[in-house]
């Protein structure tokens, strides 16, 4: 949007100058001047005689001088404006090579069919532009993984916080990391949302953005979960500590975004189901730029105790990796 502004302007500007040259060209006063100096300029250019003495040739050649910088001047503004244009056309053809390159380069578009995703390049999505906002032009993000214990994105703070559950879906760690808990030589495991009984829910934290904020919401949240091949938007129900919330809670919204893994062949990430020991040898053990992998399990664990929600998957995995590293004899 913001490029679509500045093209905008320059559009207006260069109409406008446009406009100033046009009108001057056809002034008669602009046209007997340019005539006028032609004259002068072709009058004055004749060669020099190498009999007449050195002080009449200086002479001359100042004259001719001086009438060759009156036409340049009378000139100059006309060809700057010519060039301003020329360039000006280059410069929005390269604009928009550059913008599509961006645009490719941050939706993970591959330059050709034969390019994969290398684990850090983001996924190929719809454009965050997309994304069907509230009436308002509120935005409702849900968290269901690392968003719930890290919303942290400089100068955005949520106007809303609140509990809720999203039904159909169950909370599995499926999805590998290359880029975050893990490498590509030792990916770790993070959790990602995989279809089930359209009765079951899974509990997560919705955050309702102010319509200010959204673009810039959507563009830090579009990077972070860049190995997510796949951006919903969804319904979530108010939840409490019991009961069918969807039949028993108002609609919190049915356009709340998230971002989830899925076993398309574009993600090259998915490891898919595994048993619980499984997992958490992996989580156990894996280590990426962002630290170790089960400090990401264990605060997830905290965050959902912290909201009072419940999640066998969740916190049997949790127990299983808190024995590997600290011993069969640990409570947990």
């Amino acid at each position: 949007m913001r490029w679509l502004d500045l093209d905008l302007e320059r559009e207006r500007v260069r109409n406008e100058l446009v406009m100033k040259r046009k009108e001057r060209e056809d002034s008669p006063k602009f046209i007997h001047t340019i005539k006028e100096t032609r004259t002068s300029s072709i009058s004055s250019s004749t060669p020099l005689s190498l009999s007449r003495s050195k002080e009449s040739r200086t002479k001359q050649m100042r004259g001719a001088h001086s009438s060759c910088s009156a036409f340049s001047s009378q000139q100059r503004l006309f060809y700057s404006h010519r060039r301003n244009h020329y360039h000006h056309q280059q410069h929005q053809k390269h604009h928009q090579h550059l913008s599509q390159t961006v645009v490719k380069r941050m939706r993970g578009t591959p330059n050709n069919a034969n390019d994969k995703n290398d684990g850090f390049r983001p996924m190929e999505r719809e454009a965050h532009e997309d994304v069907i906002l509230e009436e308002n032009g509120d935005l409702y993000v849900f968290g269901y993984g690392s968003i719930v214990w890290k919303f942290e994105i400089e100068g955005i703070e949520p106007i809303e916080t609140v509990r809720c559950k999203a039904f159909g879906w169950q909370r599995r760690f499926y999805q590998g990391s290359s880029d975050h808990r893990g490498t590509l030589e030792f990916p770790g495991r993070t959790v990602t949302m995989t279809k089930c009984s359209k009765n079951s829910p899974v509990s997560g934290v919705a955050y309702r953005i102010k319509r200010e904020d959204v673009e810039k919401c959507m563009e830090n949240l579009e990077f972070r979960e860049k190995q997510y091949d796949l951006r919903v938007q969804l319904e979530i129900y108010e939840d409490d500590d019991g009961g069918d919330a969807k039949k028993t809670k108002k609609l919190i919204s049915s356009k709340a975004v998230c971002w989830i893994a899925t076993e398309d062949e574009k993600n090259v990430n998915w490891v898919g189901e595994q048993t619980v020991d499984e997992i958490a040898t992996v989580i156990a053990n894996a280590r990426g730029p962002s630290g170790p992998n089960y400090e990401y399990l264990f605060n997830l664990a905290d965050a959902m105790r912290s909201f009072n929600i419940e999640d066998e998957h969740l916190y049997e995995l949790e127990a299983q990796v808190k024995k590997l590293l600290l011993g069969d004899n640990v409570e947990v």
